[in-house]
This record gives structure tokens, C-alpha cells and sequence, in this order.
């Protein structure tokens, strides 16, 4: 038992925590942009946080319904950059067709390559994603798909598996090559085995000071203006910043949606 145990930590570490086997990300037809490429609504949380914390509520708190979707949210926001474009001169669509064109875009799997303009899914009527997903929200939390299924990914596993500072510093070195082609990263952060953050952001712009990295990210709980996550090349350690549901610092980060086993 103890041997096969063994055999299936060394597979995941293999798998999941090794370096790598990928080409370079070719470079992007155009930046991902906060203001035009997130969702104009937010995933919501099933407790009630304040400050990080979890807090008791009011019986007369509005009821929050669509929570548990930061991997279908962040992952759509990229297939929508990759695989849609919106043309504002034409007219909207009914809203049986734009729902088979949001499942025609999140069908497609999001680690495959930007498709050209003529071969992209084409949403009229509006400029950009944001502006389509203020006008027709439950359409698109309707259509751009489920939460419960990302709870048997294949990805979840390694994490158990401990990520030792090397690998961050690769994943590091990876996302910031990739931003210099203008292809943002889906990160999964979590802090196992507490779980006082486990969530899924799009690192989609970068600064560097000396050692420190400084990311600006997607995140999927609001819908008003982009968060910061940190690198420290020196500790080798990502920190993320205080936000409602975590009361910020250190965070371990692994790449999600780079393939069928991610």
C-alpha cells in the first residue's frame, strides 16, 4: 500500500508540479483589457465575508445566487478574448441565439490557440464583452457554464501535492515571458490544507521592480476594477492583496487551463 502510494504522489508531481513540457505561447492578436474583456458581473460567494472573515447576516440580506463560477467565469472571459469578436454596428441578437453562440465560445477549449478574425463567433449589437454582459447577464451566467463540474477537474488533484518555491519561480518566469506576447494566465491560489483563499484569477498585465513582480489580475468577485498579485523573486513567494473573502498575503499559485490534465 505504501509503495502505491508513493507510485501516485511521484505521478502527480510529474503531472502537475514538474516544469512544464510547452511551447512558448505564440504572441496574442491584442492585449486582454479590464475595461472590454471581463464580465460586467461578479461571481458571488455562498458565505458572507467581511474583511476575510466570514460573518454572520441579516435575514433580510439579498440572497446570493450565482456563486461558485471563478473558474467558468475567468475561464469564459478568456475564450471570449480568444475565440469571439463584437460588432457594434449590426443588430443584438434574439436571446436563443446568443445563448448557442456563448456555448459555441465556451465549448471550445481554452488552451487552443486565438482563432483569426474570420473564423471567430461573431456577437452584434455591442462593442465588447463587458458591455454585452451588463445588457444580457443571465443569458451569459446561464449559457457560459455550470460550477459544480469544476469540482471533478482533472487539475484539482495536485493540491495536495506541496509547491516548493522552485516551481513558483518557474510559473513566475512563465507568466511573465507569456505577458511579453500579451497571453494572460489563468492562475489558480489557494493556501492548502486552511483553504482561507482558494480561487482562480487572470493575470493579464505586469510591472517589475528589481525582484518584485507586480501583476494586475481579472478577479472573478468584482466587477469594478482589476487586483494586484505580487511575486518576490528573492522569498520566491506570491502574495495576493486583501480583498473581502482573504485578508491578504502569501498564496500558492499554479497555472490551471493550459491543457486537458490542467
Amino acid at each position: 500500500m505504501f509503495a502505491r502510494t508513493q507510485v501516485l504522489r511521484a505521478c502527480l508531481i510529474f503531472l502537475f508540479a514538474a516544469p512544464l513540457l510547452r511551447a512558448d505561447a505564440p504572441s496574442a492578436p491584442r492585449p486582454f483589457r479590464y475595461d472590454t474583456d471581463t464580465f460586467a458581473f461578479a461571481n458571488e460567494t455562498v458565505w458572507n465575508y467581511v474583511g476575510g472573515t466570514v460573518q454572520a447576516e441579516s435575514s433580510a440580506a439579498k440572497k446570493r445566487e450565482y456563486t461558485r463560477h471563478c473558474f467558468v467565469v475567468t475561464r469564459a472571459a478568456v475564450q471570449f478574448w480568444k475565440f469571439a469578436r463584437f460588432d457594434p454596428a449590426a443588430p443584438p441578437l434574439a436571446r436563443d441565439e446568443l445563448a448557442r453562440r456563448i456555448r459555441e465560445v465556451t465549448e471550445r477549449s481554452v488552451w487552443l490557440p486565438a482563432l483569426n478574425r474570420e473564423q471567430r463567433i461573431v456577437f452584434p449589437g455591442y462593442a465588447n464583452l463587458r458591455e454585452i454582459s451588463h445588457a444580457e447577464a443571465g443569458v451569459f451566467q446561464s449559457n457560459i457554464g455550470l460550477g459544480w463540474p469544476v469540482y471533478f477537474r482533472a487539475g484539482n488533484m495536485p493540491i495536495v501535492v506541496p509547491v516548493s518555491h522552485a516551481t513558483e519561480a518557474q510559473l513566475n518566469g512563465e507568466v511573465w515571458r507569456d505577458l511579453q506576447n500579451d497571453v494572460p494566465t489563468i492562475v489558480w491560489l489557494y493556501n492548502f490544507p486552511s483553504l482561507k483563499i482558494n480561487h482562480v484569477v487572470v493575470i493579464f498585465k505586469g510591472a517589475r521592480e528589481g525582484d518584485h513582480f507586480h501583476y494586475t489580475v481579472y478577479d472573478p468577485n468584482y466587477s469594478d476594477a482589476p487586483k494586484k498579485l505580487e511575486f518576490d523573486a528573492g522569498s520566491r513567494v506570491f502574495s495576493y492583496q486583501p480583498t473581502f473573502y482573504f485578508k491578504g498575503g502569501q498564496v500558492t499559485a499554479r497555472a490551471i487551463y493550459r491543457g486537458v490534465v490542467q
